[in-house]
């Protein structure tokens, strides 16, 4: 599919000097956020800075193999076209970045130990909630940042390490609670409340997948008053979902809900489909199952299925009004050949967060910040990408919005889309600051 970019002198409806406030001014802020024309003539205030000439370097781990890469992957894509832009524009104050990209696996944690020994400054990742997990307590103690692309449990930062806790160790993507309770919202809407009276789960047999059961689970019971008829919890990369979908096609629940992402979603819409699945559920809602976009074909996609692309859809806000977008969907196309999915943009974001937060320490320190200076600086940052606005609150959780809508094909694209799509602010899916997810969802 060809994108007509719009006027870049109104991008998004905002004139130049609107869109250089809005993001902060700076050089890498601007071009981050997909702004990167109205650079032409602008002064660099940091240029008289105290900032050391070798390069930043870097660390991203993220799936590179298997079946978790068709999500791993478009992280890698992502924090790549991130350093790419920052480094066309000169680097954080002048610094360009290396990146050095390796295999997640299960050794995240010696993965992360592995980069401090090598010198990094930042690292970046993982993908698993489970490797995430694990990861924190010695982030903290080595004292060099981390973003996570993903690794998205509720209760990381809510319950095992709270701020107070927890310095260095910081999360990009919308934790599960925003894609879960959007996934309850989007199946009242398409329903109605009314007329939900069962549900089913098959979600990954690990903590993401625990995690997103008993947000969804609480949330449409609060809702509808629905009673949950079947949980299974597949291995992750299981090769059979056959038992999982006789048990739904056993108990025809009205809602069918499903976490389940790279290779093991397409596998369940392939056997689904096969089991006349969709035959026997009003509706399906998957949170991550368009993470698997580019693996999709026409005929998985058909049925009542909807599928959320947590905080951001490539084409929401339409591409023919946002140019950032459109720009940043060219360049992916033309570089990589694929269609961006929401693991696309945590890549990308988890490098934007670091990168405008380390330039606007830069400012009024006058010098290159130190990890606790930087890590200060990153606490309740908020910065712009192509998807929108994020916060990076004080519980070192990014906000941002939440996607959900109905899974469609495109024969222009030659790919899977969504249609119809569904915004839901942070606060329509999350707790106030402070407050644990499953306890607030219990107050409704």
């Amino acid at each position: 599919m060809t994108t007509e970019r719009t006027d870049d002198s109104m991008a998004g409806g905002m004139d130049r000097r609107t869109i250089l406030k809005a993001v902060g001014g700076s050089a890498i802020a601007v071009a981050l956020a997909g702004c990167t024309e109205l650079l032409e003539d602008e002064d660099d205030a940091i240029e008289d800075a105290e900032v050391p000439d070798e390069p930043i370097e870097a660390g991203l781990q993220t799936f590179l193999e298997g079946a978790p890469a068709v999500l791993g992957v478009q992280a890698q894509y992502g924090a790549e076209t991130a350093v790419r832009r920052i480094n066309d524009n000169d680097g954080i104050a002048g610094r360009q970045i290396d990146l050095d990209v390796i295999e997640e696996g299960e050794e995240a944690l010696e993965n992360y130990q592995q980069f401090v020994n090598d010198g990094k400054e930042v690292t970046f990742g993982p993908i698993s909630s489970g490797n995430h997990e694990a990861m924190v307590p010695e982030i903290n103690a080595q004292g060099v940042i981390n973003v996570a692309t993903d690794g998205t449990v509720t209760t990381l930062y809510e319950e095992d390490h709270p701020p107070d806790e927890n310095t260095y160790s910081f999360r990009f993507q919308n934790h599960d609670v925003m894609e879960a309770l959007a996934a309850a919202v989007e199946a009242v809407e398409v329903l109605g409340a009314d007329e939900i009276d069962t549900y089913a789960g098959i979600n990954p047999g690990y903590a993401f997948g625990f995690d997103e059961h008993d947000v969804f689970s609480a949330g449409i019971e609060q809702l509808t008053g629905a009673e949950e008829v079947y949980d299974g919890f597949p291995d992750l990369g299981t090769d059979d979902m056959s038992t999982h979908i006789e048990a739904v096609n056993s108990e025809e629940p009205d809602v069918l809900f499903s976490s389940c992402w790279g290779g093991d979603a397409t596998l369940l819409l392939e056997q689904g489909h096969g089991a006349g699945m969709f035959d026997n559920i009003e509706l399906m809602v998957g949170p991550v199952l368009y993470g698997s976009a580019n693996d999709l074909s026409e005929g998985l996609v058909d049925g009542p299925i909807r599928s959320g692309s947590r905080n951001f859809y490539w084409d929401e806000p339409d591409t023919d009004r946002w140019s950032p977008a459109a720009a940043l969907f060219e360049e992916v196309q033309d570089e990589y050949g694929v269609v961006p999915t929401a693991h696309f943009m945590s890549g990308y974001g988890a490098v934007t967060a670091w990168a405008t937060a380390a330039e606007k320490a830069v400012r009024p320190l006058g010098r290159w910040p130190e990890q606790d200076e930087l890590a200060e600086v990153l606490t309740g940052h908020g910065f712009h990408t192509p998807a929108g606005y994020h916060t990076m609150a004080n519980d070192h959780q990014c906000y941002s919005n939440a996607h959900f809508g109905e899974l469609g094909w495109s024969d222009d694209l030659d790919a899977a889309v969504i249609e119809n799509v569904n915004v839901y602010a942070p606060e329509e899916v999350s707790p106030p600051q402070g407050e644990v997810s499953l306890e607030w969802i219990g107050g409704w």
